[in-house]
């Protein structure tokens, strides 16, 4: 296991997050790397690479997978950042403790305001005020406001890629133009995050590691739920399609406490969301936190598990916990043996060999294949 005190080890922030409304709820979502100047010490803690399997072996800085960064703060707020750890943490801190003297949001932030300014750092506030959702931003591009934002934002340097923003916008705005639901929202945007993050080596731009988020409405605050990424991929030979099962990535939550267990690291790791870095937390209660989510990994307790695919992009979503009818995905562990299997259903197999594909009389007459910034995205369900 490793659970350190990332925040002491001088770290600096590169990130990509977003920021959006349905008209229930309002979502954050970030990734989870870090980078900061050459450090050994996270080196051989982490590893050369992601939970995901992104290569981060760079020879001048170091990156790894290693912060929730969608932090869920007193009365029903959620906050996420980027740029500088430190500033972010201390804004947020501030933040934090006038939100528990019982202040609204926005008076809340005006201590924030007042300590500032905090020109090293982006924020995004998700919170419910009379029943709607509210998101606002402080220092959006370096503007040092706080204010009302009422369309999909993006904040970090994963803004800068060509189509990440573009595309994420036109995506998130299709689920919930659609009434998907804020749930099924939530899943699907954090697997295309995924998705469109390996597809494109988003780790170029300090991007990359697992997504992380959550919604806020009227009955509370929702972040993810227990949730494996099984990896695959198909290939074609001899004139048949061969389906891979390379490896999947599992992620069980409890309160402010996550467990990622990567088959492609062969280990687990664990992250804690924290504010205050004068906090110690009662390790003997973590301890005993974490091993109930080893358990729920080992008993195969996930709510969804989505299938992403590793050559194209794509995504398919199992919904484990429907009492009326058999998922199509059966989760066989060992613990003993440290083995974890997935049987897939033959209805669910067929779909991932020859997944649907839109009729050319269906596609929209603007739409060119040859563009990257055109994204055809087959998204199933299965419940």
């Amino acid at each position: 296991m490793i659970l350190k005190d990332i925040h002491r080890w001088g770290t600096r922030e590169v990130t990509y997050c977003i920021g959006f409304k349905s008209k229930t709820a309002v979502f954050l979502i970030a990734d989870s790397m870090i980078t900061s100047g050459r450090n050994r010490e996270i080196e051989e803690a982490f590893g050369e690479h992601t939970t995901f399997g992104e290569l981060v072996k760079e020879e001048s800085k170091t990156m790894q997978d290693r912060m929730i960064k969608v932090f869920k703060l007193p009365g029903n707020v959620l906050a996420t950042f980027a740029g500088d750890v430190i500033d972010a943490l201390e804004a947020l801190g501030i933040f934090r403790k006038e939100l528990e003297r019982g202040l609204e949001p926005i008076t809340a932030f005006e201590s924030v305001s007042s300590a500032g300014p905090f020109s090293r750092i982006e924020l995004l506030i998700g919170f419910i005020d009379q029943d709607r959702p509210k998101l606002y931003s402080y220092n959006y591009k370096g503007d040092g406001l706080f204010k009302e934002e009422h369309s999909t934002i993006h904040l970090g340097s994963g803004r800068d890629h060509e189509y990440l923003s573009g595309k994420s916008s036109q995506i998130v705005d299709s689920f919930t133009n659609d009434d998907y639901g804020d749930g099924k929202t939530l899943v699907y945007t954090l697997a295309y995050l995924q998705n469109f993050s390996i597809k494109n080596s988003l780790i170029s731009l300090e991007v990359g590691g697992f997504f992380f988020g959550g919604f806020v409405h009227t009955e509370g605050i929702q972040r993810v739920w227990n949730t494996t990424y099984l990896m695959y991929a198909v290939t074609p030979g001899n004139g048949e399609r061969t389906l891979h099962l390379n490896y999947h990535v599992s992620l069980n939550r409890k309160d402010d406490l996550l467990l990622i267990s990567s088959s492609f690291l062969d280990h687990e790791r664990v992250y804690l969301q924290e504010i205050d870095l004068e906090e110690e937390p009662d390790i003997i209660e973590l301890q005993k936190q974490v091993n109930e989510l080893r358990d729920d990994y080992w008993e195969g307790d996930f709510k969804f598990v989505v299938l992403l695919n590793q050559l194209n992009y794509g995504f398919t979503v199992c919904y484990m916990e429907n009492e009326n009818k058999l998922s199509e995905i059966k989760i066989v562990t060992d613990r003993t043996k440290g083995e974890v299997r997935y049987r897939l259903s033959s209805g669910l197999v067929n779909y991932l060999l020859y997944p649907f594909t839109l009729k050319e009389e269906d596609i929209d007459p603007k739409w060119d294949r040859n563009n990257p910034a055109h994204l055809e995205i087959p998204i199933r369900w299965f419940a």
